[in-house]
Order: structure tokens, then sequence, then C-alpha cells
């Protein structure tokens, strides 16, 4: 449902640069406390974490039901919504992968996801309903009603069956190593570009569409969301056999497309065309990239390699949001889709030309054994 926020921030007297502040203030938020979420993940266990982050989650939704002019008060709740709403998705996707077989976890991450796919379907579709009936008290307040359902349902989550062990002494050293030379900097980094094209297509598709004189988003949204659960269901266990680089590259050039042909909007059917290429793009490429994160950082720190995965996807968000903000009202919307465009094609680029092995989980061999060695090598990657 917060997809529709830029309304609101619109409806309290913020224009298209508030947007992408607000949205890059509350990610980057977010982003800065993924790192402890991620340690408390791995040291205090994943249910606690979705426990507490579920309770946070509710009342985090609270304030906006006063909130009637853009200002202090309305930066601070997104910040409090976006740190929340960060550690919950750090917390799902771990435990997701805790029950996915190693040699299956990018289809058990794409199947996980579906139901968060579903939900951008659908709550567009409600939100735009609630407020166009009742406004944004009967929005919030209904947001916070489906948390507090979710947070219910949370209490009846067993402990993961997969228990990792203890992180090693210098295993945070480890990590750093990983990225900075076991591969794992590139797939961040063409995470945060993903990230960036997405969440400029998401946070301002419905801005956009009322300044073209379409009276409703949720178009794009459903089709985005129709789009990404087809492709997972039906193309999961591909994800695993093809490889990641013969997946991810065509991918990121249909993201292109599919942020272009907003670009050219309003033509008739461009919106349920872009939702649809994003949505397939958006649907492969994020368990896709994950998989292969986990697959180049150290077993034992999975828990932060995930939410490493997650901080670079809102990290790209983070910087993009207010650039696109900035963008659209310089020069307009569709010059900032555009740019996205070319975003998506810089991140395929990015996979040709790496240098990894071309699995999409890259291969784990045993750990030298003695002399503390992290086993994180060019040649033996992080984690083997």
């Amino acid at each position: 449902m917060f997809l529709l926020f830029p309304l609101f921030v619109r409806r309290v007297g913020g224009g298209d640069l508030a947007i992408g502040l607000v949205v890059a203030l509350g990610t980057a938020a977010s982003v800065l406390a993924r790192p402890l979420v991620g340690h408390l993940l791995d040291h205090a266990g994943r249910r606690p974490v979705l426990l507490a982050a579920g309770a946070l989650n509710v009342l985090s939704l609270l304030p906006f039901l006063a909130i009637r002019t853009f200002g202090p008060a309305l930066l601070g709740a997104a910040v409090l919504h976006w740190i929340v709403w960060g550690a919950l998705f750090a917390a799902y996707f771990t435990y997701a992968s805790d029950l996915s077989p190693p040699a299956r976890r990018a289809e058990g991450i794409a199947i996980f996801g579906v139901f968060g796919l579903l939900s951008i379907g659908a709550g567009p579709v409600l939100g735009e309903r609630l407020i166009a009936g009742a406004g944004f008290p009967a929005f919030f307040a209904a947001a916070a009603a489906l948390a507090l359902v979710s947070a219910l349902l949370t209490l009846a989550v067993p402990r993961a069956p997969a228990v990792r062990a203890v992180t090693p002494i210098g295993g945070g050293a480890a990590l750093v190593r990983a990225v900075r030379r076991g591969g794992l900097g590139r797939v961040l980094g063409v995470t945060a570009m993903l990230g960036a094209a997405v969440d400029v297509a998401l946070f301002f598709v419905a801005p956009f569409t009322r300044d073209v004189g379409l009276a409703r988003a949720a178009p794009f949204f459903a089709a985005h969301a129709a789009t990404s659960i087809a492709v997972r269901l039906l193309g999961s266990r591909v994800l695993d056999r093809l490889g990641a680089h013969r997946v991810a590259i065509p991918m990121f050039v249909v993201l292109a497309v599919g942020l272009g042909a907003l670009a050219l909007m309003p033509a008739p059917g461009l919106l349920v065309l872009a939702g649809a290429c994003c949505g397939a793009a958006h649907g492969t490429l994020f368990p896709v990239l994950n998989a292969l994160a986990l697959g180049r950082a150290p077993v034992t720190l999975e828990g932060r390699a995930v939410s490493l995965v997650t901080a670079a996807f809102d990290l790209g968000a983070a910087l993009a949001t207010p650039a696109g903000g900035a963008l659209a009202e310089a020069v307009g919307y569709p010059a900032t889709f555009a740019a996205s465009a070319l975003l998506g094609l810089a991140a395929a680029a990015a996979l040709a030309t790496d240098p990894w092995p071309r699995g999409l989980r890259d291969s784990r061999r045993p750990r030298p054994r003695g002399g503390g060695s992290s086993g994180c090598t060019t040649a033996a990657p992080c984690g083997s």
C-alpha cells in the first residue's frame, strides 16, 4: 500500500522533489540500520527479530494518522517506518533462505517472494479505493490493521530448522574480503542498480499517472504483480539451472524496456506493458542476485549477507529517488524514466563483464583446515 505514499506527500504539501527526499531519507536510515539487523539475525535468531519488528511495524504506522502538513513529523515517521520495514524484509528473506535447500535456494526465495509480489498488485488497488472513498486516515488505519494481522501470524512461526554456526572471530573481516575480492561487491553493486531502477518506477508511477490525466496507477501494479508471480511460479526451477548471468543479463534489458515504456505514456496500453516488463524483471532478478550473493559469502555469515543484499537494493533506491524527484521537477517524468532505463542497461553490462564462474550458486569447495584461514580467495570463494 505504501507504493501510494507519494500521493500522501502531495496531499500534505510536498512536491516531486519532496517525494524523493522522504523516500530517500527513510530508505537511507533503513540501510544504515541493516548491519545491526544482520548481526541480530545471526546471533539472536530469526524469530525474535521477526516478532520485534512485526510489533514495531504496527506502531510505526500510527503517527501518519495525525500528520496534516509536510514537515519534520512526516520525515520522522517515514524514517521509523522504513527502518522497521527494512528489518522485516531482511528477516523474512533470511528465514526463507534457511528453509530452502542450498542447491535450490533461488527457487525457494522466488516462491517465498510470490506473496510479497502479490501485495504489490493488491495493495495499490485497495489503497486507491480507500483514498478515494474515505481519505488517507482510512488508508493508514487499514495499513496498521494489516500489519497487526501479520504480526499475530508471526507468533506461529517456529524457529528456523537450519541453525547456523556461531560466527567465528574475524568473520566480519571475511565478509569484507568477500565484498572486495570474492565477487560479492559486484553483486551488491548490480543489486543497487536494480533497487534504483525499480524504486523510481514503483514510487513515481502513481504521481505521474495523475499528471498525464490517468485516474489510476493500479493497472501498472497489477500487471507488475501478475507477471512477477507468473515468472516465479512457472520458472523458479529454471533459475538455478540456467545460471545467474544467462537469466539476469536479458532481464535487465527487459527492465530497461519497461522503464522506457513509462517514458512514452499516456499512449494506450503502455502502463500495463511497462508494469509487465518491470514485474518480469523484478520477479526474476531479486532471487537470482540474492542467491548469487549467498554463494559468494562465508556460510556462517549468511544472515549478514542477506542483509547486505537488501541494504544494497535499498541504497540504490535511497540514491535514486531524490535524484529522480529533482529530475522530474526539472525536465519531467519521461526523462526520469529514460534515465532509469539506462541504469538497467548499465547493470546488464556490469554482469556481462563479471569474471566470476557462470553458475547461479558459486561452488563451495571444502574449507581449508587449520591455519585460521577464512578460505576467501578468488580461486576458492568465500564460504567455500
